[in-house]
């Protein structure tokens, strides 16, 4: 092996360690989640639709600021998968140890109504629903993207 290719993988491997160091130094703890609102809009257009708003809760146990760059989630209502691959790119600061809260905005297309009907009719009839937001949230850090499961519970 020539001198210079000695030296590229020593460069390599330098690097590599030392970017396993700033992970280890970084020590983020994935954060708690709570689903804070459920609120829908119908659309009586030609074919109806609904608008979800929810609000999600981040407590953040770090001793650091963390930046939410990203979401991706699927939402259940009663156990039905009601919305497959959401996504919200807000870009939100949460306080090192301190609460922030994201705004999700979800389509309901006509196809996702009837898990939804199923789940009205049973609420008029006094049954609560219960929510449930599976997925993943992506912190930025100086040394790339982090992702961390998500997976809340509301009723």
């Amino acid at each position: 092996m020539s001198t210079n290719g000695l030296m590229k993988r020593m460069l390599i491997c330098a690097v590599a360690l030392a970017a396993a160091g700033c992970v280890s130094r970084l020590n983020i703890i994935n954060p708690s989640y709570s689903l804070r609102s459920v609120q829908g809009r119908v659309n009586l257009g030609l074919p109806p639709s609904i608008d979800l708003e929810l609000a999600l809760g981040v407590d953040n146990p770090n001793d650091r600021e963390l930046r939410l760059d990203r979401l991706d989630f699927d939402l259940f209502i009663n156990g039905d998968r009601v919305l497959h691959d959401v996504r919200s790119d807000q870009g939100i600061r949460i306080p090192a140890r301190g609460y922030g809260e994201v705004q999700l905005t979800a389509h309901v297309t006509y196809h996702d109504i009837e898990a939804i009907f199923r789940n009205v009719a049973g609420m008029v009839e006094g049954n609560r629903a219960s929510y449930a937001i599976r997925g993943n949230a992506y912190y930025g850090t100086p040394i790339g993207t982090l992702r961390f499961p998500i997976s809340v519970n509301f009723r």
